[in-house]
C-alpha cells in the first residue's frame, strides 16, 4: 500500500483560492487538484487526510468535497487526534495502526506546508501557502512514492 497523508491548507487550498467561498468554505486551486491527481495516477496511492479538516468534518463529507473539487483519487481514511501531539506523531500512530491491522506500507509521503514532521522529514514535501501543491511537488512525491519509505 502507498499512501498519501494530505493537508488541505497550504495544500489544495492556497492563498488565492482561500478566499474564493464555494458552501461557506474555501475552495481549492485548480492546479493543485491536477497536481494531486497526478500524483495519484503516477503511483496508485490512497489518500489519508491529515489536515485540521478531519477534525470538523466526517469521511463522507470528506469524501463528498474531495470529489467536488475533482480529486480522483481514493480516501481510504484520516489520521487520529491526539492531543498535544504533533502532526508527525498523529501519523507515526495512523501508521502503527494500519501496519497491525492490514501488513507493512510500501511507501508514504506527507503533503503539507508544515515543516516540523519529526522522524518523518525524508517523506515530506513542503508546499507553500502562496502557491499550494505544484508540478514539482508532486515531482517529488512521485520520487518519493516510488522508493520504498525507510522502516516501514
Amino acid at each position: 500500500m502507498k499512501v498519501i497523508f494530505l493537508d488541505i491548507d497550504g495544500v489544495l487550498v492556497n492563498r488565492a483560492s482561500l478566499f474564493q467561498r464555494s458552501g461557506g468554505t474555501s475552495t481549492a486551486s485548480p492546479g493543485c487538484i491536477l497536481a494531486l491527481n497526478r500524483i495519484i495516477s503516477s503511483t496508485g496511492a490512497e489518500v489519508v487526510i491529515s489536515s485540521s479538516w478531519r477534525l470538523d468534518m466526517t469521511m463522507a463529507e470528506l469524501r463528498r468535497k474531495l470529489r467536488s473539487w475533482g480529486v480522483r483519487g481514493r480516501l481510504y481514511d484520516k489520521t487520529p487526534f491526539m492531543r498535544s501531539t504533533p502532526r508527525s506523531g498523529e501519523i507515526q500512530a495512523w501508521i502503527e495502526a494500519q501496519q497491525q491491522r492490514k501488513g507493512p506500507i510500501e511507501s508514504f509521503v506527507i503533503l503539507d506546508d508544515e515543516t516540523s514532521m519529526e522522524g518523518l522529514a525524508a517523506q515530506l514535501v513542503t508546499t507553500l501557502f502562496d502557491d499550494g501543491l505544484t508540478e514539482q511537488d508532486a515531482d517529488r512525491a512521485i520520487a518519493i512514492l516510488a522508493k520504498a519509505s525507510p522502516g516501514y
